[in-house]
Formats: structure tokens, C-alpha cells, sequence
């Protein structure tokens, strides 16, 4: 049985860079140009791009979906429930969209794929970002312009996004309540489908074990593939895509479970 929250703030998970760098990109100049450069484009897309092209459900003909919404908004606290859109895509994440107000769009992929405990997790991660008003800004990160003028620019704009994305995996956790769905969602991500990471744990302390177990041989591979050209790289692609890496994104989702005064310590705090 999942626990509500009560009095539940985004300042009880927040990721400790979420904040700074946002304040560095919304401080920069050229970082503010871009983004009212993208407002303007978005605005006269977004709207029409969800209601021509996506289907609005309705309560009555998915009752089960909107109880698990209902439900994460409730763990949450987060009101109105958004509307929610579905769309035939090959995605594995419900995005939240919108520069007025936020939507969920919601692949088809997901729902034929995740589990509930998957779902919650998903949808977790979504209503966080309402929560968090990441909505906003991750909808004009897509539109963007992107050439070398801006580069440095961008790269401050998506260090605040890749920190934010990990503030919206923490509230997935706390929506999912279950480290093994959590850890399911993840490793689909890094290419492992649910029905592989099913046979491989079903309990929180098994999907423990086993994500420690992979993330120590990660870090050996990189340790062993480490010149100054692989760092680089590394740091490029970091640094050149709207979401972080996932292994990256897995290891902070781990470490704040695993922390004294991480997920454990926000439940014992919010829970009823």
C-alpha cells in the first residue's frame, strides 16, 4: 500500500544542483535569448500540436490509468490532475508538455510495456516535474536553436535540465514506493526490457544487489577506458543532449535511496 505524503516539498528531494544551475543558466544573457527565441516558436506549436495530433482520454474509457494519475497526484500533492494525451510512439517516458498549461503525453510504448509499480514511476516522474515547474522550460528545450553561438549557453541550460531530470526520478521513487519498479524503468532505459529485469529482481533488496553489482562493473569498464579523449567525449555527449546519460541517472537515483537522508528519511518525514 502506497503512502501519501502530506506536506511533501520539492525542497525535501530536490537534487543539491537543481538550484545552482538554474541560477547560472537564467542568469546568462544569451542563455535567456535563446530561451525567449524558443518561446516564441513553441508557443505557436504546442497548443496545436497537442490537441490536432494527440488523444485526449477521457475518464470513462480508461479507468485504470486515470486511478494510477489520480493516485500519483494524490502521493504527490499536486493539483488539478493534468490532462492526459496518448500517442502512438516508441518512447518508454510519459513527458509532460506544455508553456500554459502542463499535459501528459503518453506513448503507447508505455502502456503496452510497464508494469503498475512501472507506471507509477513513470507517471511519478511526470507530475514531479509539475510539481517542480521543470515543465516549462523542458518544453522550450526542445525548441531550442542550436549552433555555435549559443553552445556554452546551451550547455549551462542543460546542466540545470540533466540536475532537474534527477530531482524528477526522486519524486518517481516516492511516488512508485518500490525501489524494484523504480529500477525496472531505469534499466529499460539502458536497454534491459522489463520482462529481462522481472527474471532478474522482483523485491526492493534484490534490485539493490543487482544495481550494485552493475554499477561497480560500469565503473571498472570506464576505469579501463578512460583517456583524456574517452573523458572528453564523454562530457560532449553529456552536455549535447537534453537528457543525461542513463547510467549517470541511475547512479544518482541509487545513491539518494541508499542515503541517510535520502528517499527512506523523506518517507519517515512526509509519510501518513
Amino acid at each position: 500500500m502506497r503512502k501519501v505524503l502530506r506536506g511533501l516539498q520539492v525542497a525535501d528531494f530536490i537534487h543539491p544542483d537543481e538550484f545552482q544551475n538554474r541560477q547560472r543558466a537564467l542568469n546568462n544573457p544569451l542563455v535567456v535569448k535563446a530561451i525567449n527565441s524558443a518561446s516564441e516558436m513553441c508557443n505557436a506549436i504546442v497548443e496545436p500540436l497537442i490537441q490536432g495530433t494527440f488523444v485526449q482520454l477521457e475518464r470513462s474509457s480508461a479507468k485504470r490509468l486515470s486511478r494510477i494519475v489520480d493516485d500519483v497526484c494524490s502521493i504527490l500533492e499536486v493539483n488539478p490532475v493534468p490532462k492526459i494525451y496518448v500517442c502512438h510512439l516508441m518512447s518508454l517516458n510519459v513527458t509532460p508538455i506544455g508553456t500554459k498549461e502542463p499535459y501528459l503525453i503518453v506513448p503507447d510504448y508505455v502502456l503496452r510495456h510497464d508494469d503498475e509499480g512501472m507506471l507509477f514511476y513513470n507517471f511519478g516522474n511526470a507530475i514531479t516535474m509539475i510539481k517542480a515547474n521543470h515543465v516549462e522550460l523542458t518544453t522550450l528545450a526542445a525548441y531550442l536553436p542550436g549552433n555555435l553561438f549559443i553552445d556554452v549557453p546551451k550547455m549551462l541550460f542543460l546542466a540545470y535540465l540533466h540536475s532537474a531530470d534527477s530531482t524528477s526520478d526522486r519524486g518517481g521513487l516516492l511516488a512508485c514506493q518500490s525501489f524494484a519498479s523504480a529500477a525496472r524503468q531505469q534499466f529499460w532505459e539502458l536497454g534491459i526490457p522489463p520482462k529481462e529485469s522481472r527474471k532478474l529482481f522482483t523485491t526492493d533488496k534484490e534490485a539493490e544487489d543487482f544495481t550494485s553489482n552493475y554499477l561497480e562493473q560500469y565503473s571498472r569498464t570506464i576505469d579501463q577506458y578512460d583517456s583524456l579523449l574517452t573523458k572528453a567525449a564523454r562530457q560532449y555527449q553529456r552536455f549535447s543532449y537534453i537528457e543525461a546519460p542513463a547510467n549517470k541517472m541511475l547512479n544518482e537515483l541509487f545513491k539518494w535511496y541508499r542515503a541517510t537522508d535520502g528517499y527512506n528519511a523523506v518517507l519517515e518525514r512526509r509519510a501518513v
